[in-house]
């Protein structure tokens, strides 16, 4: 799932610092990176970006030509979760992950081991260090996992195991990884890059 890295729409709290334009283009290279680092080999899986807002297609396509769009569809960061969760899972897809696009250090390897985990668990999650998640895959859409969670607050990962275990669905957790959201974030960034 991604945003159009436009300045004053993307990592606010990080623009608090370093300003939108600054931000925009931080958004900018990670998404391209992440892109990269999760290209699947031959079969493994497929890719499909959400995009979001919709009115920016045009511009998603001219930006990254070889990729898959769809646009996001609900009113909160909840509804467009189990909507892609549903699309993927009715277009045919056996097992269902989602991840964000400004997880520097996310791979193929995390959304491969991600896939290969649901064979065992109702629920794959990739916890973030913020208290959030970058990643959840299933096999089955489980909208009570995208309802009643404080989203943008330290608390999702954490309301999101209560629901779990509310639903008495197996899971699996994957490696802790950090977005972008504060400039101690950004300078392990430009570590990376």
């Amino acid at each position: 799932m991604m945003k159009y890295p436009e300045a004053g729409r993307v990592k606010t709290r990080l623009a608090r610092d370093i300003g939108n334009q600054r931000a925009a283009e931080i958004s900018t290279q990670v998404a391209e990176m992440v892109l990269r680092n999760t290209v699947p080999l031959a079969e493994e899986y497929g890719r499909i970006i959400f995009i979001d807002p919709r009115e920016r297609e045009a511009d998603f396509r001219a930006w990254l030509p070889e990729e898959e769009f769809v646009a996001q569809q609900g009113s909160d960061l909840g509804e467009r979760m189990d909507n892609v969760i549903r699309f993927l899972l009715s277009s045919g897809a056996e097992k269902a992950v989602i991840t964000g696009a400004d997880i520097p250090k996310l791979s193929r390897y995390h959304i491969a081991q991600a896939f290969q985990k649901l064979d065992q668990a109702d629920v794959v999650i990739g916890p973030a260090k913020d208290g959030g998640y970058y990643l959840i895959g299933m096999k089955v859409p489980a909208l009570e996992l995208f309802q009643g969670i404080p989203w943008s607050t330290e608390k999702v990962f954490s309301e999101t195991v209560r629901a779990l275990n509310r639903l008495a669905k197996s899971y699996h957790l994957l490696p802790v990884l950090s977005d972008i959201d504060t400039p101690e974030d950004l300078v392990s960034f430009f570590q990376l890059t």
